[in-house]
């Protein structure tokens, strides 16, 4: 007789399909509200993989209570030119924080679990449709297959989001390829992060040095081709090599940053939330804080839906409405910045480190800098730098334009 690990209840309000930090704060944010949340996720074990360096600004833990996974903490960093020119910016205190993604994703899943939503790991959505009024999802777990029926489908399943495609929501414009490794024996400062940039490195994005804890993670994302190998040839670099000459690895993490802009991020029935809906920095590829954001506005969505019985497109439009009009104004203009730069020549990004590298500019990027909101540095900069307008002058019409009307 095989025994079920899983709850074996069919029926639920909500189904959440995706157990990463933004799936888990909405099913755990609408369990809360007393409705039955059914959170799935393809993995057997919450956390696993890991997909990013999991660095984040303290704002994150104005949304989700686990600073106990926190591992480290950053107050600057070092970037490194194409010809391996130095520059240092220096907070002094403490900027961003590193934490243990795994231990990060599962306080979260954990938080959801006391709320009341109901886990079903090894769970892989295969298919789903609308049927009734609601939504069917046709689930493989562990090779027997379950069909959940619920009101609210939510699609928190990442990069190459399954629930998206089945809905005809978005694709992204493309997706940045990238791969990291953990290592120990990384030196570096571990209050540093350091970042390389240039066509030798990572072309079409950039390279970094992420201190975490007792460990290191050494990655980097491209704007298209092989992440793996463009990682391997970074490494070698002269820049880079001081830092992993006795460095081991002890862990492969591939994974992508999808860029674009949704035109809507719902339909009857559905909504669809972080990766899945590009919700994530096109300039630093981080997207914890931006997902954990939008998904706060997702919740409270499918709270007044729930409650209204109501769950047509025109209803969900609230919540893409409401985190574009938050968070969305600045992914707009991260998405205009890296157009541009992406395009940069070595001999250009030579040209801006030229530029930067005076002491002025460093303190108003020390001051002002801010990796949740790049671009109010940004204006800062042109303001007291206008030479760079030459490089920025595509993004900084994008920024005008598309800053209306979003």
């Amino acid at each position: 007789m095989r025994v079920g690990l899983v709850p074996r209840r069919e029926e639920f309000d909500v189904v959440v399909v995706g157990a990463g930090p933004a799936g888990g704060y909405v099913a755990g944010a609408i369990a809360k509200a007393g409705y039955e949340v059914a959170l799935l996720e393809e993995h057997r074990e919450v956390g696993e993989p890991i997909q990013c360096g999991g660095l984040v600004t303290a704002r994150v833990f104005d949304i989700v209570s686990c600073k106990e996974t926190i591992i480290g903490r950053v107050h600057g960093a070092e970037i490194f030119s194409p010809s391996g020119r130095r520059i240092v910016i220096d907070g002094r205190e403490t900027e961003a924080v590193v934490v243990d993604r795994a231990m990060f994703d599962r306080a979260i899943v954990t938080q959801a679990l006391r709320n009341g939503a109901h886990s079903i790991l090894g769970a892989q959505a295969a298919a789903a449709g609308r049927q009734d009024g609601g939504v069917e999802v046709l689930v493989d777990v562990d090779g027997h297959s379950r069909r959940l029926r619920c009101k609210l489908l939510i699609g928190a399943d990442g990069v190459r989001s399954s629930v998206a495609k089945w809905f005809n929501i978005l694709r992204p414009k493309k997706i940045l390829p990238g791969f990291e490794v953990e290592m120990v024996g990384v030196e570096s400062d571990p209050g540093l992060v350091q970042l390389f940039v240039g066509s030798n490195y990572a072309p079409g994005f950039f390279g970094w040095v992420i201190p975490s804890g007792d460990t290191a993670r050494v990655g980097l994302c491209v704007g298209s081709g092989n992440a793996y190998a463009a990682l391997e040839k970074m490494l070698g670099q002269p820049a880079v090599r001081p830092f992993v000459k006795r460095a081991q690895p002890i862990l492969y993490i591939a994974g992508g940053i999808p860029l674009g802009f949704p035109k809507r991020s719902h339909a009857d029935n559905v909504m669809i939330v972080g990766d899945a809906a590009c919700q994530a920095k096109a300039t630093s590829g981080g997207g914890i804080f931006t997902s954990l954001l939008s998904a706060t506005f997702c919740a409270q969505t499918a709270i007044e839906a729930l409650g209204k019985g109501d769950f047509s497109a025109r209803m969900l439009h609230r919540y893409h409405k409401a985190w574009t009009g938050s968070i969305g104004k600045e992914l707009r203009k991260d998405l205009a910045i890296h157009d541009s730069f992406s395009r940069l020549t070595d001999a250009q990004v030579e040209e801006i480190f030229e530029i930067l590298d005076n002491p002025t500019v460093l303190r108003l990027i020390e001051g002002r800098g801010d990796i949740d909101f790049p671009s109010k540095v940004g204006w800062a900069l042109l303001r007291e730098e206008p030479r760079l307008l030459k490089y920025l002058g595509k993004a900084l019409r994008a920024m005008v334009s598309r800053t209306v009307g979003i």
